[in-house]
């Protein structure tokens, strides 16, 4: 039920009213071409008329297609559906905006619209052959008053993408090895105008642990890579001790209690901010659910933070 979710999840963005959202799987879903009815809905259209009825206005500055696949149902018609990370601009911040260029980012074979896949994907058979699973990354350049900030969106693959193999844990560690090595200094995604601010669904949370099998053999979760390349998780500057858990409800949306137990969508900064951190989650109380429904807005809690730096 998206258009009833999307009023909730416009909620919680308008409430706080950010500069810049970074969204993961922004789906449509469409039969024969067309939307229609739940569950054939176009996200980012719900998302932003849902905005705009709360008298919040932002536009699309920056998108990227992860899937994007047609199914024939028999009897049924042409089901399609595309998968979407998208960045959001407010619109007295849209004006400024411009998208970094992925040709500086990525080869052509792995870029996307306004962003870039990663090289290492999970892939699966499937009825519909082998799909593979794209994970992508994005950046837009924006002047926040008179600071220029240069504002990241990514979503990584789940840590344990094939349980069955000790090694899976790999694709999402060579993403975050990849992005890493493109935000350090004077890698292209790295700038000396103003704060670099990453966000996203990174699938690593701090308590992962390196995963050692002994003598070099060592993989390295997303969240401690970006710690050791000086990146500087907000969350860990607010006042208080608030685990700021974000992962996962029921995929039915539909549990009476809230059971997220993992800290995995995160909001990390290259400079220190000047004051004290504003961090919050929404849509993680039951307060939040959807009416008449009774839903969770989405099966992930959002983070926003506010920061106060000093342009360069």
């Amino acid at each position: 039920n998206l258009p009833e979710r999307a009023a909730a999840l416009a909620g919680e963005i308008a409430e706080k009213n950010p500069h810049l959202v970074g969204l993961q799987e922004v789906y449509n879903f469409t039969i024969n071409g067309y939307n229609a009815a739940p569950p054939f809905r176009n996200y980012l259209t719900d998302l932003l008329d849902a905005l705009e009825a709360h008298n919040a206005f932002y536009e699309e500055v920056a998108v990227v297609k992860n899937l994007d696949i047609e199914i024939e149902m028999s009897g049924f018609g042409t089901v399609r559906v595309i998968d979407r990370d998208v960045i959001l601009a407010r619109s007295d911040v849209a004006p400024t905006v411009t998208v970094v260029d992925p040709e500086n980012l990525c080869s052509g074979d792995r870029q996307s619209l306004d962003g870039c896949h990663y090289f290492i994907v999970a892939t699966a058979d499937t009825p519909i052959g082998d799909i593979a699973f794209e994970r992508s990354f994005m950046a837009v350049d924006a002047l926040i008053g008179s600071l220029p900030v240069r504002f990241v969106n990514t979503h990584l693959e789940v840590r344990d993408v094939d349980p069955g193999n000790p090694l899976s844990p790999l694709i999402q560690a060579a993403q975050a090895s990849e992005l890493v090595g493109l935000l350090s200094y004077g890698g292209p995604l790295s700038t000396d105008s103003g704060p670099v601010v990453v966000v996203g669904d990174i699938n690593s949370s701090p308590e992962h642990e390196v995963i050692d099998f002994g003598g070099s053999m060592q993989i390295f979760p997303p969240y401690k890579q970006l710690e050791w390349a000086g990146y500087i998780d907000t969350w860990t500057l607010r006042p208080g001790k608030s685990p700021g858990l974000t992962c996962c409800q029921e995929e039915n949306l539909l549990n009476p209690e809230s059971i997220l137990s993992e800290r995995v969508d995160v909001i990390f900064s290259s400079e220190l901010p000047i004051n004290a951190v504003k961090a919050n989650i929404v849509g993680h109380d039951e307060s939040d659910k959807t009416i008449p429904s009774g839903l969770w807005p989405s099966d992930h809690a959002g983070v926003v933070a506010r920061m106060e730096c000093i342009a360069p």
